[in-house]
C-alpha cells in the first residue's frame, strides 16, 4: 500500500512509501482510508517539534475509510461502513488520560495515522459518519471539528443569544462558526484577509474585524456587544493573542486556547490583561480534539442540521508531502484535504 512516512525530522525526509497492508488485531478493524484531512499538526510532527517520533510513522491524525476486515472479537461493526478513527485512540471514557495522549493520536509520535490506503485501528474508537457527508468533508471531523464542537458546544456551553468570536478562518474556527450559529449564538470572525471575512460573512457570521486594520479589536467586541463582553473567544494563537482574548470576554467568559500559533513567547501586553482575567473571573480552557462520546454527539449534530464543513481543496495522497510543507502558510479557507481512493 501507499503511505505518507516521516523517516526522520524535516520535512525532505517525508515521502510516499510502499508499506505491507497491516493486519488487524484482535479487538480491531482496518480501514480501507478513502480521504484525509491536513492540520498544522502534521507539519510540526514531520519536523520533529513534538520530539522524537516512531521511526518510519504514517502522518495524519484525522481521516475516513471504509471498514474492510474484522479483527478477532469484533462486533457492532460491519464491512462497508463508513467511519472515522478517534483522534484520541484511547479517549474512549469521559477522560482522557496522560498515558492517552502521550501514546495513542494517530499520525504520531507513536501511532500510525490517516495518510495512508489501509489503516488498522481499535475497533471502540470509530464513530460512523453522517451519510450526506463526502469523503473529503467526513475527513475533517475528528480533529478540526472535535476541537470546535467542544469548545463552543461543551466547554463554552454556547446557548442562544450569546456572542462567541472565532480568531480565523482555518478549519476549526470555521467550524466554530458553523456550531456557534446552529446553538443560536452570535458570532464575530477576525482575519486579516478582507475577502475571507465577507466569505465568514456568507457562512453565517454577524460581525467581522479586520485585526490588521485594528490590532485593539477587542475594542471592537465590546462595541458590538455594547460593552458587555463575548461569552466565548476562541484563541489560535496562545502567548500572543491571548491578551486581546481575555480583554473581549465579558465577565465569567471563556478563552478556549485552540493553537500555539504565538510560540513560546509573550505578547508585550498579557501582563496588563492578567489583572483583567483576576477582575472578571475568566476562564482560559484548553480544547485539542475529544472523546468518543464528544464525537458521536457532534456527528448526530452534524447528521440532524446536514452541516456541511469547509473544504478549500482537496488533492491527491501523491501531493501529500507539499500539502504538509505549506500547512504554516495558513492561507485556505476551511480545510485542505487528501482524496485516497
Amino acid at each position: 500500500m501507499r503511505a505518507l512516512v516521516s523517516h526522520g525530522a524535516g520535512l525532505e525526509r517525508l515521502r510516499i512509501t510502499e508499506r505491507d497492508v497491516p493486519r488487524p488485531g484482535a479487538g480491531q478493524v482496518l480501514l480501507r482510508m478513502r480521504a484525509a484531512a491536513v492540520a498544522l499538526r502534521d507539519y510540526k510532527m514531520a519536523c520533529g517539534a513534538y520530539g522524537p517520533a516512531r521511526a518510519a510513522l504514517v502522518l495524519g491524525g484525522e481521516g475516513v475509510g471504509e471498514i474492510v476486515e474484522l479483527g478477532a472479537g469484533v462486533t457492532g461493526w460491519r464491512r462497508g461502513e463508513r467511519v472515522n478513527p478517534i483522534y484520541v485512540q484511547g479517549w474512549t471514557a469521559d477522560r482522557v488520560s496522560a498515558q492517552a495522549v502521550a501514546t495513542s493520536t494517530l499520525g504520531g509520535p507513536r501511532l500510525d495515522g490517516c495518510f495512508s490506503d489501509h489503516l488498522a485501528v481499535n475497533a471502540d474508537a470509530l464513530v460512523a459518519v453522517p451519510a450526506h457527508l463526502s469523503d473529503a468533508q467526513a475527513a475533517t471531523l475528528p480533529f478540526a471539528g472535535l476541537t470546535a464542537w467542544c469548545a463552543v458546544r461543551e466547554q463554552g456551553a454556547v446557548g442562544a443569544g450569546d456572542t462567541v468570536v472565532v480568531q480565523g478562518t482555518g478549519g476549526i474556527g470555521l467550524f466554530a462558526l458553523q456550531f456557534a450559529k446552529l446553538a443560536g449564538a452570535r458570532v464575530v470572525v477576525t482575519s486579516k484577509n478582507d475577502a475571507k471575512l465577507e466569505r465568514a460573512r456568507s457562512l453565517g457570521a454577524d460581525h467581522v474585524i479586520n485585526y490588521q486594520a485594528q490590532p485593539e479589536w477587542s475594542a471592537a467586541v465590546l462595541e458590538f456587544t455594547a460593552g458587555r463582553g463575548a461569552d466565548l473567544v476562541l484563541d489560535p494563537g496562545g502567548s500572543q493573542t491571548l491578551a486581546q482574548a481575555l480583554r473581549a470576554l465579558r465577565p465569567g467568559g471563556t478563552a478556549c486556547v485552540i493553537g500555539a500559533l504565538g510560540g513560546a513567547g509573550g505578547s508585550p501586553d498579557i501582563g496588563v490583561a492578567l489583572p483583567w482575567l483576576l477582575g472578571h473571573n475568566l476562564r482560559v480552557q484548553g480544547s485539542n480534539a475529544g472523546s468518543l462520546a464528544s464525537h458521536q454527539a457532534m456527528a448526530r449534530s452534524i447528521a440532524q442540521a446536514g452541516l456541511v464543513p469547509v473544504i478549500e481543496r482537496v488533492l491527491p495522497l501523491e501531493a501529500g508531502a507539499e500539502t504538509v510543507a505549506a500547512a504554516p502558510q495558513g492561507e485556505q479557507f476551511g480545510k485542505v484535504c487528501l482524496q485516497i481512493v
